[in-house]
C-alpha cells in the first residue's frame, strides 16, 4: 500500500467533570490518503463537497497507540485509540500541547494552521482476513 499522509484522529469521549464531549489525538504516520470531489443534492440543490479516503496500514504505519474497538473504547478508560463516526480528523500531525480539546477548539487549531478537517463518516476494521501486507482500517469522510 502505497503511504502518503500523516493524519491525527481526535477520538471524543464524554467528561463527566465539564458534562462534555472533549476530543483526544492520536497522530499515525503513514497513512494512504486520498481525496476526489463529489456532487450532493438535497431538496433539488446541487452543492460539490470533498470525499476523502484514508487507509491506515496495519503493518508500516506509526500509530503509539493499540487500537481498541468501538464497543469496548468508549465504555472503557484505557488509554488507545478507536473509529466512530462523527470523530474528527486532521491531515497532519498535531503538535498541540493539550492532552483534550472540545470540537472548536479542534476546528479552530485545524483552520489557524491551515489544515483540512476531516469528519469520519464511515469506517471498517480490515484487518482480520488477508495477509499481513493487506490488512489495514479503512475512514471514510467529508
Amino acid at each position: 500500500m502505497t503511504t502518503n499522509a500523516n493524519i491525527t484522529i481526535f477520538n471524543a469521549k464524554y467528561d463527566s467533570v465539564t458534562r462534555a464531549e472533549r476530543f483526544y489525538p492520536t497522530p499515525i504516520s503513514n497513512v494512504s490518503y486520498y481525496e476526489s470531489e463529489a456532487v450532493n443534492t438535497n431538496d433539488g440543490v446541487w452543492s460539490d463537497q470533498s470525499v476523502y479516503k484514508i487507509r491506515v496500514p496495519l503493518i508500516g504505519s506509526e500509530i503509539g497507540k493499540d487500537y481498541i474497538p468501538e464497543a469496548e473504547f468508549y465504555k472503557s478508560n484505557t488509554e488507545g485509540w478507536s473509529l466512530r463516526k462523527g470523530d474528527l480528523i486532521i491531515l497532519d500531525a498535531y503538535d498541540g500541547e493539550a492532552e483534550s480539546l472540545t470540537a472548536t477548539e479542534v476546528k479552530t487549531y485545524a483552520t489557524s494552521n491551515g489544515l483540512k478537517l476531516i469528519t469520519i463518516t464511515e469506517f471498517a476494521d480490515n484487518t482480520v482476513r488477508g495477509s499481513d501486507a493487506v490488512k489495514h482500517w479503512r475512514i471514510g469522510g467529508k
